[in-house]
């Protein structure tokens, strides 16, 4: 224990991100960034951008579509495949996406999990490709739950290490719904598609909102906010399907 505490520390420190995190859903099941073993979940990931209120037309749009699949306890997997960022009216699917998520450690009382989390995400043409190692850290207080995640990301065109980091704060409804806020420091939080989106800032806030409708749809909707260097905002809304 004492050395995974040691490491958590180190990468959080030195580690970075071009990657959010903030699986709201999986917040609501209380446990860590690893879906559950054997469940198939879809979702539909779709962003709009606004450089600046005053130019609608240089406003930008991002879609994108996940399958998750929890292969043991422990590791689950993800595919993606979508429309990477790009003026609102050009359309084209060129992105994918892969990520792998292993639970490191859980507690006992499970108020405490930390996994890793290794992905790479490019488009088709061979640009923006990108490499992630991530520590997601999830802290449970009854109905609260605070997230610290350090990542590192390698873009390989430019053969940099991007640094930075996001954290945020939530409270969930009796298991059915959740409000929480976020903050970051170059990275963006948008559940769980990679990419330097909503907002281009060093610094940026975040509202998300989180509900079930039925028992087999979960709806989440992001406000983001740049504070320096920044697009003035924009939103993010993930629709998923439970089997």
């Amino acid at each position: 224990m004492k050395k995974i505490v040691i490491t958590v520390v180190l990468l959080s420190l030195f580690a970075s991100t071009a990657y959010p995190c903030f699986d709201t859903y999986l917040f609501l099941r209380r446990g860590s960034m690893v879906y559950p073993y054997k469940s198939i979940v879809f979702d539909l990931n779709n962003e709009y951008s606004f450089n600046k209120l005053g130019s609608p037309q240089n406003d930008m749009f991002f879609l994108n579509g996940n399958i998750y699949y929890g292969v043991v306890r422990n590791f689950s997997v993800q595919f993606s495949l979508g429309s990477g960022e790009k003026p609102r009216n050009d359309f084209k699917i060129d992105s994918y996406g892969i990520r792998g998520v292993y639970n490191l450690y859980t507690s006992g009382t499970q108020d405490y999990t930390l996994d890793v989390i290794g992905e790479h995400a490019g488009r088709f043409d061979g640009v923006e490709n990108e490499a992630t190692f991530s520590l997601p850290n999830i802290f449970r207080f009854d109905q609260f739950t605070y997230v610290l995640h350090p990542t590192a990301s390698y873009v390989f065109e430019d053969k940099n290490m991007t640094m930075g980091g996001h954290t945020g704060l939530f409270y969930d409804f009796n298991q059915t719904g959740v409000v929480g806020v976020g903050a970051e420091y170059a990275s963006v939080q948008s559940s769980s598609s990679a990419g330097q989106r909503i907002t281009q800032s060093e610094f940026s806030a975040s509202l998300f909102l989180g509900a079930y409708l039925g028992s087999n749809i979960y709806l989440q909707n992001e406000i983001a906010k740049g504070l320096a260097n920044s697009r003035d905002f924009g939103f993010a809304l993930t629709t998923k399907v439970i089997l």
